[in-house]
């Protein structure tokens, strides 16, 4: 006689299988469901269009959106150039969107609405935030600078060197030594050491200021 209980043990089985992996699918859908992160936009113009991935966002709003690629257009036609970029975002972050538009030649836009004033200013605190941000970051022994190292002669005060630096439109910083009576580099190099910070790390430019020995300081 034909034994169907294998055949049964091979149903349960398969039922068992897909009841794990509809349980499964149904766990990663609603945990991903549940992930979340948030975006903000701060644009100038106040009135200019925000699309991410072709979906309209409204500006001075913090939104909620999926972890992902995004493509975001911000644009006003017939006053200002489109401006595009791309980013990713995660589960839990919070992007900041602060973009002021450039205007098209012979437009006035900004002159024409002073109320976009507001949102000008915002703009550019956060980008001199950012920037401030990045380089302490970035070059922590800005943090220190300037330096300058002095030293007392016929009752007046003059400088040996000074420890200061440059910034350019990239954002990299340059280290600059001048120095004002010759053979101080090296000198220079310890004190930056003695700050807690490795030279090594740094764009260093020596200058020669012998030729500009003044003091500082002398009694009346």
């Amino acid at each position: 006689m034909y034994n169907k209980k294998p055949i049964k043990i091979a149903v349960i089985a398969c039922v068992l299988f897909f009841i794990i992996i509809l349980g499964l699918s149904a766990y990663f859908l609603i945990d991903e469901a549940q992930k979340t992160a948030s975006i903000h936009f701060i644009v100038a113009p106040v009135s200019a269009s925000i699309s991410l991935n072709g979906e309209s966002f409204k500006n001075l709003e913090t939104h909620n959106i999926k972890p992902g690629d995004y493509e975001l257009i911000i644009s006003k036609p017939d006053y200002f150039e489109n401006w595009t970029g791309s980013f990713t975002i995660g589960d839990g972050e919070t992007k900041e969107v602060y973009v002021k538009l450039n205007p098209l030649p012979n437009t006035n836009w900004y002159k024409d609405h002073p109320s976009d004033a507001d949102s000008i200013d915002a703009i550019n605190d956060y980008k001199l935030y950012q920037r401030s941000d990045y380089l302490v970051k970035n070059y922590p022994l800005i943090t220190k600078l300037p330096i300058q190292v002095e030293y007392f002669k016929n009752n007046s005060t003059y400088i040996y060197y000074v420890i200061s630096y440059t910034v350019d439109d990239d954002n990299h910083v340059t280290i600059l030594i001048q120095d004002y009576t010759g053979d101080n580099y090296n000198p220079a190099l310890e004190r930056i050491k003695a700050e807690g910070f490795n030279p090594d790390d740094y764009v260093i430019k020596y200058q020669d200021k012998t030729a500009e020995i003044t003091p500082i300081s002398s009694p009346e």
